[in-house]
């Protein structure tokens, strides 16, 4: 934070003249010092304006090239000479060393007192550490938006955005939990280490050539839960510091809350998505509460079902992946599958979830629905259970897509669709209410065994289930449905009717 020379220049009251260092009068002054020592680098910080009448200017013009020097030696931004008093004109030798070393000479004439020069660039911080503390206080509400919504992935976005800087959090023992931008510069662990002490709260700064590194600790009481890290390129402000320590307040405040009310809100949100797959929410309403929770609907929706796994440290893990990229969870399971639902025009991709799984977690397969409104639940869970299916049928450990699908015209076709509904809830709702009534799997069990073409090994595999069990529930299903699957044509109607259910009662 430093006032422009060429802001100054451009105050016509102060009647300033440039005699040397035109190209440089975008250097910024911190302070503004009138000082009439013949040698006042040692008392000096680097960024003052120094303003001197030439009082005790050597006689010399070696001398006088050797005061400037030391001036820019010491950090000085420019000199302000004062005419009229000590001299009539500024020193030729003066304006040739200023020109030499780079240092900006302005000629400050005999009515401009040194004082008005001090005032104006006092009062030009003062409106600048006020413009600070405005736009700070337009970025705070943000970065809490930002945490009730996304946790710390998203405040630590959110800071980074707003102060233009890289920001990473890092736990107790020193790992990054959250950056931003990808690949965020981090200092090396002695800095951090040394920059925040175990017993220090308030954040710690170290200014270099190459900018400036803050470490805040992230603590509540004696809980210290890891320190966040903002490095810039430049040199850090105290509005940097005034969001850092913001940042750090509601990142401590999302890893003190209870789990039990995390998992209690990611409870409310998988009923939410078991109804609104169901088609028993308005779109109007669906819309509303998804943008509420932070999940971006602009380009819709699609529905990503894994399968292979065990769903609920799928959905876990799947949860982990999302607060990463400041979105909520919306996950439950269905047919066996964990199901989400993923923002259609988000960067966020459903090979991305996959791939961030844990290697003993990671789901034999995933399905993914296209994109749909938020009237069209119950066709996107379909679509992804559908698509699911077809890749534990293929044995792919990839990604299927239902648009990829042979055949799907079956099930997008409205005229087909409607007779594969009536067929589906015909032959099929006699299973779910079996399931619903009895705690069983026989509809997830059918749709693995004709996936997989009859094949006990491979379908009891997808199930994670052992084959005995396998048969024995497809006895069961045979009883329910009074129906023989060794038929061809039973087997044929049925798979028909599962591109098609979309009763409730699902698992």
């Amino acid at each position: 934070m430093g006032v422009p020379l060429g802001w100054l220049l451009r105050r016509p009251e102060l009647r300033l003249k440039v005699r040397a260092g035109l190209g440089r009068l975008d250097r910024e002054v911190t302070w503004a010092h009138s000082i009439e020592l013949a040698d006042p680098g040692p008392w000096l910080d680097g960024g003052e304006l120094i303003l001197t009448t030439g009082l005790r200017l050597p006689e010399a013009d070696e001398d006088r090239r050797d005061y400037v020097r030391r001036l820019a030696e010491a950090g000085v931004v420019a000199i302000g000479f004062g005419v009229g008093l000590s001299h009539e004109q500024v020193p030729t030798a003066l304006i040739e060393a200023a020109e030499e070393t780079g240092l900006p000479l302005l000629e400050v004439p005999l009515p401009t007192p040194f004082a008005a020069v001090t005032k104006a660039v006092m009062e030009r911080l003062a409106e600048q550490q006020y413009e600070g503390v405005v736009q700070a206080s337009r970025v705070q509400p943000r970065m809490t938006r930002a945490a009730l919504t996304g946790g710390a992935q998203a405040v630590v976005r959110e800071l980074a955005v707003s102060s233009g800087t890289d920001v990473v959090f890092l736990d107790s023992e020193g790992r990054p939990r959250a950056a931003h931008p990808p690949g965020a510069r981090t200092p090396g662990p002695d800095l951090v280490a040394a920059l925040s002490p175990a017993d220090q709260t308030a954040a710690a700064v170290s200014n270099g050539p190459d900018g400036g590194v803050a470490v805040q600790q992230v603590r509540v009481g004696p809980r210290a839960h890891g320190r966040l890290v903002l490095v810039a390129g430049r040199p850090l402000t105290p509005v940097d510091h005034l969001l850092l320590g913001h940042a750090a307040s509601l990142v401590a405040l999302e890893a003190e809350k209870p789990l039990r009310l995390r998992d209690e809100q990611h409870r409310l949100n998988g009923m939410f998505l078991r109804l609104f797959l169901d088609g028993a929410i308005a779109a109007p309403t669906a819309r509303e509460h998804l943008v509420d929770a932070g999940f971006p609907v602009r380009d819709g929706v699609r529905v990503l079902a894994l399968s292979g796994g065990t769903p609920r440290r799928i959905l876990a893990k799947a949860g982990e992946v999302l607060a990463e990229c400041g979105l909520p969870l919306f996950g439950t399971v269905c047919e066996g599958a964990a199901v989400l639902l993923l923002p259609g025009g988000h960067a966020l991709t459903a090979k991305a979830v996959l791939d961030a799984l844990p290697a003993g977690q990671t789901p034999v397969a995933a399905g993914l629905s296209d994109v749909h409104d938020q009237a069209e639940g119950p066709t996107a869970l379909r679509e992804a259970l559908n698509a699911v299916s077809a890749a534990l049928a293929r044995g792919c450990g990839g990604v299927v897509h239902f648009a990829s699908l042979a055949g799907q015209t079956l099930v997008t076709a409205p005229e087909t669709r409607r007779v594969l509904e009536s067929l589906a809830e015909a032959r099929l709702r006699p299973l779910a209410e079996y399931d619903r009534d009895n705690g069983t799997e026989l509809l997830a069990s059918l749709r693995s065994f004709l996936e997989h073409n009859g094949q006990w090994e491979a379908a009891s595999a997808g199930l994670g289930v052992h084959r005995h069990t396998l048969r024995s529930r497809m006895t069961r299903v045979q009883t329910v449905l009074g129906t023989d699957l060794e038929s061809a044509h039973v087997r044929a109607e049925l798979l028909l009717a599962l591109t098609a259910w979309r009763g409730s009662g699902r698992r």
